[in-house]
């Protein structure tokens, strides 16, 4: 589960480092969320990285044994990480001309900005994306919209570039509509990699400056499950 919420935090990267391909402007106008997460006091910042790794180690810990978990994650924990370990344990992740990734979330939506320089002027890009869980159990990420500052970008450019990113990368992600939105579908054996248990992530809620993730985990017979899943039609 610690690799699934990272990897959402990366994917989102990628999709802030997409969208200044196609940017001839820079927009100066700044998220006053984003403002308010780079003022954070570095000591401050320094604790709630270590929160987060503790949130995923007690998760690591209930997704090895059977029954229901769940966990609560704060967007100002996700950024203490982003500002102190994403550059430490990924430094690769991020394009070189992308700085200070930072997230917000509301009861709508994540939102993830980033500092970048277009044409030496300092602009903000960010993208809103909405998760949730399909009811085959997938994770799904619905992208709302991308902004350079308070203008909106076209995001078929950008859904394309992660669209061959991810396929390239062989993760196991396929990509759908929902209302006319593009939406990336995490499917569920990325998380649900053990022999002789089955992981099952049942919901995700958004609130104020929150992410509530929940599910299950069942134990079964390792050879029934590899029968099952030799049976699963592929998408």
């Amino acid at each position: 589960m610690k690799k699934l919420l990272l990897l959402g935090l990366l994917i989102g990267v990628v999709v802030v480092g997409v969208g200044l391909s196609g940017m001839y402007w820079a927009v100066t106008t700044t998220q006053p969320y984003y403002l308010e997460a780079l003022q954070e006091d570095p000591v401050a910042l320094e604790e709630k990285s270590r929160q987060l790794e503790s949130r995923f180690t007690a998760l690591q810990s209930d997704l090895q044994s059977e029954g229901e978990w769940q966990t609560v994650v704060a967007a100002d924990e996700i950024n203490g990480w982003l500002a102190l370990k994403l550059p430490e344990l990924f430094p690769k992740a991020i394009p070189a001309d992308i700085r200070d990734p930072r997230i917000a979330i509301t009861s709508e939506a994540v939102l993830l900005a980033a500092a970048t320089d277009v044409s030496g002027v300092g602009t903000v890009v960010s993208v809103a994306f909405e998760p949730f869980v399909t009811e085959e159990g997938d994770l799904a990420i619905e992208i709302q919209a991308v902004f350079a500052g308070a203008l909106p970008l076209p995001s078929k450019e950008i859904i394309d570039k992660l669209s061959q990113v991810t396929q390239n990368a062989g993760l196991p992600i396929r990509w759908t509509q929902n209302n006319g939105r593009k939406v990336m579908v995490i499917e569920r054996q990325l998380w649900d990699t053990g022999e002789g248990e089955r992981r099952v992530l049942e919901a995700i809620e958004l609130s104020e400056g929150r992410l509530f993730l929940s599910g299950r985990t069942e134990k079964v017979d390792p050879e029934l499950a590899k029968a099952t899943s030799e049976k699963e039609p592929r998408r």
